[in-house]
């Protein structure tokens, strides 16, 4: 078992690394991101996942919209750790609006691993991914290459059984993700340890065994360095390590389908796979 004060080390590292290189903060637009879901409940708490999500940014008067398809499959070794497959699919001309935003790539390979841990009532997750992103739109092209990306989700909810079957799990959840870079030229302009970062705050309502509604929150930062600009003093005035911040809300509705009659031992994870 990990010992409870893990679960606060890591997430405070991040956070610490992220602010100690924090220059530059600019405000983003809002995006509205709903997401239909259906889960697929196999034996021994497997599960196949496909998920439906658009996202709408309204900047500058002008409106962008996309959507997002999300495959997945997850298996379960023991109580404690599962691990899985995911494919995510955008249009090739909305790049950028899918799990991050700015992130380039519209079909999106990807492997995980997940650990889930109980102290005391609280639920406790970590979530190791790694990603592929492609740009068919350039796979022609001389210079097409693609990008790997490294996920790590820690989370906490807790469960309170209402009257009946409703069941409401409050849940917080930060997620880091940072391009592997195993090799880059000399020439090739500076970037930030970390590329995006997330935190989510849902409180998810379980109507019955078959029904899930979560409606959330999240603050979604993308790290990035710009070419620094400079005024006639010399003074920075523009440009290097910069984030932007943007708030999206989003609202999960989740359909639980069994071959046969639902387990009451059955464990289900929140909506955000």
């Amino acid at each position: 078992m990990i010992p409870a004060r893990a679960y606060l080390i890591l997430p405070a590292l991040l956070l610490a690394g992220l602010t100690a290189s924090a220059q530059r903060r600019l405000g983003g637009y809002t995006a509205l991101r709903p997401e239909v879901q259906a889960e697929l409940a196999l034996k021994s708490n497997d599960y196949l996942f496909m998920g439906l999500s658009g996202l709408h940014v309204k900047e500058s008067g002008t409106a962008l919209s996309g959507g997002q398809l999300r495959l997945g499959y997850e298996h379960f070794w023991n109580e404690q750790w599962s691990g899985g497959a995911t494919l995510r699919l955008l249009g090739q001309y909305r790049q950028g609006l899918g799990d991050f935003l700015g992130q380039p790539g519209n079909v999106i390979p990807g492997v995980f691993v997940r650990h889930t841990n109980k102290i005391g009532s609280f639920n406790f997750g970590q979530r190791l991914g790694a990603e592929y992103a492609i740009n068919t739109g350039r796979l022609l092209e001389s210079d097409a290459t693609g990008r790997a990306l490294a996920r790590l989700r820690l989370d906490v909810d807790r469960l309170f059984p209402l009257s009946g079957k409703i069941v409401l799990r409050p849940r917080v959840a930060y997620e880091a993700a940072a391009y592997l870079r195993f090799q880059r030229d000399e020439n090739q302009l500076k970037e930030r340890t970390i590329d995006f970062g997330v935190l989510r705050a849902e409180v998810g309502v379980r109507l019955s065994p078959h029904v899930d509604v979560t409606p959330w929150f999240a603050s979604q930062t993308a790290y990035a360095f710009f070419v620094p600009q400079y005024d006639a003093l010399g003074q920075q005035v523009s440009g290097g390590s910069t984030n932007t911040v943007s708030p999206v809300v989003g609202l999960d509705v989740r359909f639980t389908l069994f071959s046969g009659e639902p387990s009451a031992e059955r464990r289900q994870l929140p909506t955000q796979h």
